[in-house]
């Protein structure tokens, strides 16, 4: 390839990769009809409010790519506040720069003669750019795995509050607001806002903490909705079972706390056997070779 064309080509590149990171970059911007629609979903046709920003990247959310993502991350986009259309262009972003960065440093290379010309480095760029997407995927399941961890841990630790605040003769509301006051993380301001928004938004207390535990997957959270639903109907005594809920969560954080150290050991053993067996190459290896040198001499 000419200099001339090297250049055609690593500009096009760029003003792609310019391209897709301002496309992948742009927000939503905050109004009344776009929470309407994050909250009902589309009733039909666009609002004027969002009309003007559809895009490619809508058109794909609404495609395929749009259907495959929301069967594999489900409701977990929701934990994260990311959308279908911020996940495709993340990963279309990291596609793109990929690409960019190989095709640019194969092209430099061809130029200086270090390369040759062969179709295969366009398939090699191809193949990492595909790669670099899939990663940017696997970076947002990541994430997602994260916050439910996270979350699943501020649901257990409501509950054991609660179960504190029974233990001192307060009612079912005031053990569930002294809960509330008390928890300091970020995944427990989420169910904060969850649980104390609930009568303002005219859902009862213990729908809130329901769909809260079925977004989270904490089966406890929904039995624990269950039971509070059933004291405030009925006026059935909570008391005990919110204890041994409370203490089947205690058993089950324990149990996963355990299951996490025994999965950091294994995944260790494999450096820490490395390590050792280079040391002991590295410490043997000048008396051995003394040895060598005596009995060959």
């Amino acid at each position: 390839m000419s200099p001339l064309q090297v250049g055609a080509l690593v500009a096009v590149l760029v003003g792609g990769a310019l391209w897709c990171v301002a496309i992948a970059t742009r927000r939503v911007p905050r109004s009344v009809a776009a929470a309407r629609e994050r909250m009902f979903g589309d009733s039909g046709a666009h609002s004027a409010g969002t009309s003007g920003r559809a895009s490619w990247t809508d058109d794909l959310a609404d495609g395929v790519p749009g259907r495959w993502v929301r069967r594999h991350f489900g409701v977990g986009l929701d934990i994260i506040d990311l959308s279908t259309a911020d996940v495709i262009s993340r990963a279309l972003m990291s596609a793109a720069v990929m690409l960019f960065a190989v095709s640019a440093a194969v092209a430099a290379l061809m130029s200086m003669g270090l390369l040759p010309l062969s179709p295969v480095w366009l398939l090699l760029s191809l193949a990492l750019g595909a790669m670099a997407g899939w990663v940017a995927l696997r970076d947002i399941a990541a994430k997602i795995e994260r916050r439910r961890r996270e979350l699943r841990q501020a649901a257990n630790d409501f509950v054991q509050l609660v179960a504190v605040g029974l233990t001192t003769d307060q009612s079912v509301e005031e053990a569930i607001g002294f809960a509330l006051g008390v928890g300091t993380s970020d995944a427990f301001d989420r169910l904060r806002a969850q649980v104390s928004t609930a009568p303002q938004r005219g859902v009862p207390v213990w729908e809130a903490i329901d769909e809260f535990g079925r977004r989270c997957d904490v089966r406890e959270l929904c039995e624990f909705a269950t039971s509070i639903e059933r004291q405030g109907l009925q006026g059935v005594s909570i008391g005990e079972t919110v204890a041994s809920l409370a203490a089947a969560m205690r058993a089950k954080g324990l149990d996963e706390l355990e299951r996490e150290a025994d999965q950091a050991n294994a995944n260790l053993s494999g450096p820490t056997i490395g390590f050792v067996v280079t040391t002991i190459v590295f410490l043997a290896y000048p008396l051995a070779q003394r040895i060598s040198d005596a009995f060959g001499g």
